[in-house]
């Protein structure tokens, strides 16, 4: 067995790239062997990370044992025609031609497939965890259904292999993981339960929603109110709405699902708090080994 994996997704603006570096250096200062894999930013799409195209792993000084590489389209869908099709001299040319996106959008779900075979064949390869800082839920939904649409329009062949062996991957709790990132407002907290939904259906055994950017308090619930009451500071009056309506939200959320979801706090800086990440690491496969 290889590495397992983080898959960390979510609606886009919510920190997801941020939370999956997190987990990602969390894990390497445990003594894990961490790989974070960042993948092309699709279009219309915000990352708060930069993706700087294809590259060789980068290492990093201050975390030894974590490595940084970004995957690619073109040299992905170049890798999984050598590999599973032995159609290397094709691949080269597709990758030096202008027809490469007229080849991924003949196949429905092809380009979707290649990308997810890409991170399996890279976890497989590698030992502790590889953390993918995956597109947001719109683009991430597709790539995670990808294999059983593939095999459900092409059951079998060496493509219908690798789709069979990628969608085992994703049911398998110990190998696989889906992190969905969401923030404690009711819109985002709507829409990450229905992604939840999706990502289950598409067979991923093990989901685990993180709440990122929780308001801190502060202070106790009595002194709070009366600060606010007393109005003696509009700043503080401000402060604590946002905080009692997140509160509730999530109180809410967790006695009508009968879970407690993680949680990490507000960033003021660029580092989320270590105790929150280390704490949603220790929930996940992999994550406190």
């Amino acid at each position: 067995m290889g590495a397992r994996v983080l898959f960390v997704t979510g609606k886009g603006g919510t920190g997801k790239s941020t939370v999956a570096a997190a987990l990602a250096r969390a894990a390497a200062r445990r003594g894990r062997h961490v790989l974070l894999v960042r993948m092309p930013v699709a279009a219309g799409e915000s990352s708060d990370e930069p993706h700087r195209g294809p590259s060789a792993p980068r290492r990093f000084p201050d975390a030894p044992l974590l490595r940084e590489r970004n995957l690619d389209d073109r040299a992905d869908l170049e890798e999984f025609l050598t590999r599973v099709l032995g159609l290397g001299m094709v691949a080269r040319r597709l990758g030096e031609s202008r027809t490469f996106s007229a080849v991924a959008a003949a196949a429905p779900g092809l380009r979707d497939l290649v990308a997810l075979c890409a991170i399996t064949s890279e976890a497989s390869q590698q030992r502790g965890l590889v953390v993918v800082d995956a597109p947001a839920s719109g683009h991430s939904v597709p790539m995670l259904t990808a294999p059983a649409r593939v095999l459900e329009r092409a059951p079998l062949g060496p493509v219908a292999r690798e789709a069979a062996r990628t969608h085992a991957i994703l049911a398998d709790a110990r190998a696989f993981a889906a992190v969905l990132v969401t923030t404690p407002e009711e819109l985002a907290i709507t829409e990450v339960l229905a992604l939840r939904e999706q990502v289950a259906a598409a067979g991923v055994a093990t989901v685990r929603v993180v709440i990122n950017a929780v308001w801190p308090a502060y202070t106790s619930l009595a002194d709070g109110d009366r600060i606010a009451a007393s109005g003696k500071s509009t700043d503080a009056q401000i402060h604590w709405r946002r905080y009692r309506r997140q509160a509730a939200l999530l109180e809410e959320l967790e006695l009508g699902m009968s879970e407690t979801f993680p949680r990490i706090g507000f960033a003021f800086g660029n580092e989320l708090a270590e105790a929150d990440v280390a704490a949603l690491l220790a929930t996940l496969p992999g994550g406190s080994a």
